[in-house]
């Protein structure tokens, strides 16, 4: 089996998700890689596919929205999954939260088996603000507070659980 971890991240902690899960599903026998939404090749060559977006203000990033419309259609015999990534700060990472908006209207062209909400990280100190304009730049830096509340364990679970689906799949080129 082979799988497709696609990521949009802003400041790097979707990335690091998105390389855990792929991670995961390696050590537990689903040949996996991670790749940006902007680098991500065509899924022909995948059994299944796991797409992930920081959220920001309800909604996933461009790269991520425009790769899944774009892929859409190619993903009817494989298995997707989705995950989000964004909730910060002590109140927001301990409370459950929505889907982001782009993902239900995702739902009736991917068909995904789960959606999973993250908490994210933000390090102010390492965060590249080049491609933001003025008033996103002084919002970010005025008001996400810094830390990480990743539960790496609830991750790694997802990750494994995708890989026991998968184990019980044929490979799409084998269907």
């Amino acid at each position: 089996m082979r799988a497709q971890v696609v990521y949009a991240s802003q400041f790097g902690s979707t990335l690091e998700i998105a390389e855990r899960i792929a991670a995961v599903l390696s050590a537990r026998g689903v040949e996996a890689a991670a790749a940006s939404a902007e680098d991500a090749s065509d899924p022909d060559g995948f059994d299944a596919v796991v797409i992930g977006s920081a959220v920001h203000g309800a909604h996933w990033l461009p790269a991520a929205t425009a790769f899944a419309r774009c892929i859409g259609p190619k993903l009817e015999a494989r298995p997707v999954w989705l995950f989000s990534s964004g909730p910060i700060g002590d109140h927001a990472a301990g409370t459950a939260q929505p889907d982001p908006r782009e993902v239900a209207e995702l739902r009736p062209v991917l068909h995904p088996r789960d959606h999973r909400v993250f908490a994210g990280s933000f390090d102010r100190a390492t965060a590249d603000f080049s491609p933001l304009g003025i008033i996103e730049r002084t919002v970010v830096r005025r008001f996400l507070p810094d830390g990480d509340w990743r539960d790496w364990e609830a991750i790694e679970s997802w990750a494994a659980g995708i890989a026991r689906s998968l184990a019980g799949s044929r490979p799409v080129a084998a269907q």
